[in-house]
């Protein structure tokens, strides 16, 4: 798919969801707000209800142009960006806020299967985790599909408790996303068990304690030495 085709999904989703809260929505009036005809718009969608259920994976979509336009974004710690998405993805839902309250949950939280929003939101945390130079070298056992999904599911509950959030200012929500991101950061970027496996390394060679375990000391010497070879 085109970056126009794509552009165009978002502008008839946006106009679809306003709409709908109007309870006006239909394809012929789709067509007039947004100067696009019915074959234009059956072209990029298959019904009316793509249209609208489109509005979530368009989020992501609308972020990822975002941050091209954040200078060194890369630099960014883990945590950062974490919450730089979460709280931009709070204010671009707060545009539609009525909408949100209405399908978050029948369109995202109990969907009862994983959506292009899932797929979108778990793919950017990947590209997050994937290209952060100061992840610890034992985070990279936690970081398979597995790890990516867990964050995702936790990210959906916050927005469940941003929607949920009386208090002033979403001081909560806002409370519970930097205590969340902080957290992922300390637990990924944390060098104690590299520290621990340079210490176990050292223990094995230079202090010749591999040749005082049989087979098991003479294994893991092996398996350092490859590492270093590698």
């Amino acid at each position: 798919m085109t970056t126009e085709q794509i552009n165009q999904k978002i502008v008839l989703t946006e106009a679809a969801v306003k709409l709908n809260q109007e309870g006006t929505f239909t394809i012929p009036r789709l067509a007039k707000d947004t100067g696009l005809t019915a074959s234009d718009i059956y072209r990029l969608f298959p019904n009316k209800k793509a249209i609208l259920r489109f509005y979530y994976p368009s989020l992501v979509i609308r972020y990822r142009a975002m941050i091209e336009e954040i200078e060194d974004f890369e630099t960014y710690t883990i945590s950062e960006k974490l919450s730089n998405f979460m709280f931009t993805l709070f204010d671009l839902m707060m545009e539609q806020r009525e909408f949100v309250d209405d399908t978050f949950d029948t369109m995202v939280f109990k969907s009862g299967k994983k959506t292009p929003f899932h797929k979108e939101v778990q793919a950017l945390f990947t590209e997050f985790f994937t290209t952060d130079p100061n992840i610890a070298v034992s985070a990279g056992f936690l970081m398979k599909d597995y790890f990516y999904g867990f964050i995702r599911d936790e990210y959906l509950h916050v927005i469940k408790f941003w929607l949920n959030d009386g208090s002033h200012g979403y001081e909560k929500s806002m409370a519970l996303t930097d205590k969340l991101t902080g957290f992922v950061e300390e637990l990924i970027y944390n060098k104690t068990i590299d520290k621990g496996f340079d210490l176990f390394k050292y223990l094995l060679g230079s202090a010749g304690l591999g040749r005082k375990i049989p087979i098991v000391g003479n294994w893991i010497t092996e398996f350092f030495e490859g590492e270093d070879k590698a």
